[in-house]
C-alpha cells in the first residue's frame, strides 16, 4: 500500500498556490484489517457499504511487508517505505537488543498531520495507530492503539471532558478475549459506539479541512472471531456480523451528515485469513542452529550465545549477529525448506532489506524479511517450546487483500512492488 502526499493532495482537491492551501473537504475512514473479499461478498448484508462503493471506485490493494498495523499506517501517513520513516514493527530493538515499542515520536520522515499544520489546513485524526504521542497540530489529535491512558493521548486536552462523557475507549481489551469472548464482543461495540458519536460531535462543532478515523473493533474481530464469519452454526457467527451492521449503520449516517462536495476515501491496511498454524520463528531457529540461549529464553536478545548468528522478532523479521551473506543464504534456505506437520510450505518468500527497502534507515532494519504463506502466522516468542502451536487466536493479516475506495473517482489499478 503505498500512497503518497502528492497523491493525496492532487487527488482530492488539496494543493498550494502561490503558497496558499486551496482545498476542498476529505474525510478519510480506515477500517483496519478488513478485507477486499469479506466486503465484496456481503455487500447484500451491508446496503449502506453497497450503495456507497456505486459511487466510486472499489478495489482491491497490497499492503506493506511486514504486513502489520503500525507500519502500514506509518506508510500512509509518511507516503515513504519503513527504511524512510523508521518503523518496522510494533515491537523493535535498541542498540543492545533490548524491546522497544516506537511510537510516532520515532517517525523520521515527516507525516500527514504536520505537512497539513504547514500548509495551514485543519486536520482532525482519531484512533489512527502511530499517533501516540500526539503531537501539537492545527487541529485535533486523539491516539489509538499503543496509547494506554486517555490523558496521555488528546490534543488539545480540553477535548478530555468531551470524550469521559462519551465513555470513549482508547481499544478494547484483546486479553478479555481469552477469557471472556462475549464480553469482548460488547466491548467492540461500545467502542465503536463511542468513535461514532465523538466523530458526530466533532463535525458538528470543529472546523477541518482533513478528518481521519480509524476503526480498530475490526482487526479486533477478525484476530479473534473469524471462523465464526462463513458458519452460521458458530456461537458467534450473529455477533460476527452484528459488529458489521453496527458499522453498516455508521457509514451511512455518517455520509449523510458530511458536507455534500467533500471528499470521501475508505482503506484498509492488510487482509485476513484463518490460521492453520502459529509458527515460532525463534524456535525455528534454535532448532537449526541459528540461536542459542545461555540457560533458558532470556528476557530479550541483549545477551545472546556467542554462537547465535540471528533471531527474530513478529512479523517474520530475522536479524543477523554476524551480518555475513554466507549465514543470510543458509538461513533463506532453511525458511523455504521449512514444512508444517502437513507436509505444506510455510515460506512463500524471503527478501534481503535492500531488495525491498531503501533509505536513511536501512541499517535499522531486518536483515531478512519471511512472508508466509495464508494461514502460517509467523511469531517470535522467546520462550515457546513448540515450533507449530495454535491458540485462541483465528485470524491472521494477509499481504494481497487490503480495500480501497474513493468517492466519485475512477481509480487505475496496476500491480505494485511490496513496500
Amino acid at each position: 500500500m503505498q500512497i503518497t502526499h502528492s497523491s493525496l493532495y492532487n487527488s482530492h482537491g488539496i494543493s498550494q498556490q502561490g503558497g496558499t492551501a486551496v482545498s476542498r473537504k476529505l474525510f478519510v475512514l480506515s477500517l483496519d484489517g478488513t478485507p477486499y473479499t469479506l466486503l465484496a461478498g456481503a455487500l447484500e448484508r451491508l446496503p449502506n457499504f453497497k450503495k456507497l462503493f456505486s459511487q466510486g471506485s472499489f478495489v482491491q490493494m497490497d499492503s506493506v511487508i511486514p504486513t502489520i498495523s503500525s507500519v502500514a499506517w506509518a506508510t500512509f501517513a509518511t507516503g515513504v517505505n519503513p527504511a524512510q520513516h523508521n518503523i518496522f514493527g510494533f515491537v523493535d530493538i535498541d542498540r543492545e537488543r533490548r524491546f522497544v515499542i516506537p511510537n510516532a515520536g520515532d517517525l523520521s520522515a515527516p507525516p500527514l498531520w504536520r505537512r497539513f499544520t504547514e500548509l495551514g489546513l485543519r486536520s482532525i485524526w482519531v484512533n489512527l495507530p502511530i499517533t501516540y504521542p500526539p503531537e501539537p497540530i492545527h487541529g485535533i489529535m486523539i491516539s489509538g492503539f499503543l496509547c494506554t491512558q486517555l490523558d496521555e493521548g488528546v490534543y488539545p486536552t480540553e477535548l478530555l471532558p468531551l470524550l469521559r462523557r462519551l465513555n470513549y475507549m482508547i481499544d478494547a481489551d484483546p486479553q478479555r478475549a481469552y477469557t471472556d469472548p462475549h464480553g469482548f464482543l460488547q466491548e467492540l461495540s461500545l467502542a465503536l459506539e463511542g468513535r461514532r458519536q465523538l466523530t458526530f460531535s466533532l463535525l458538528e462543532t470543529e472546523p477541518w479541512d482533513f478528518f481521519l478515523l480509524h476503526i480498530m473493533e475490526t482487526d479486533r474481530l477478525h484476530h479473534f472471531f473469524w471462523e465464526a464469519k462463513d458458519n452460521p452454526e458458530h456461537p458467534y457467527y450473529q455477533d460476527f456480523w452484528r459488529l458489521y451492521a453496527e458499522l453498516d449503520s455508521f457509514i451511512g449516517e455518517l455520509v449523510a451528515r458530511l458536507p455534500k462536495d467533500c471528499e470521501f476515501v475508505m482503506l484498509s491496511d492488510h487482509g485476513f485469513c484463518q490460521i492453520e498454524y502459529e509458527v515460532e520463528l525463534n524456535a525455528f531457529l534454535r532448532e537449526h542452529g541459528f540461536l542459542r540461549f545461555y540457560n533458558g529464553a532470556p528476557a530479550d536478545f541483549s545477551k545472546l550465545h556467542p554462537a547465535s548468528r540471528a533471531f527474530g522478532l513478529i512479523p517474520g523479521r530475522l536479524y543477523l549477529t554476524d551480518n555475513s551473506e554466507q549465514t543470510r543464504s543458509e538461513l533463506i534456505a532453511a525458511l523455504l525448506e521449512l514444512t508444517d506437520p502437513q507436509g505444506r510450505p510455510v515460506i512463500a518468500r524471503v527478501w534481503r532489506r535492500e531488495e525491498i527497502y531503501s533509505g536513511a534507515q536501512l541499517s535499522r532494519a531486518p536483515d531478512l524479511i519471511a512472508m508466509p504463506h495464508n494461514g502460517f502466522d509467523l511469531k517470535a516468542r522467546l520462550s515457546a517450546p513448540h515450533l507449530f502451536t495454535k491458540t485462541r487466536l483465528q485470524g491472521m493479516h494477509t499481504f494481497d487483500d487490503a480495500f480501497l475506495f474513493v468517492r466519485n473517482h475512477r481509480l487505475q489499478t496496476s500491480p505494485s512492488p511490496p513496500a
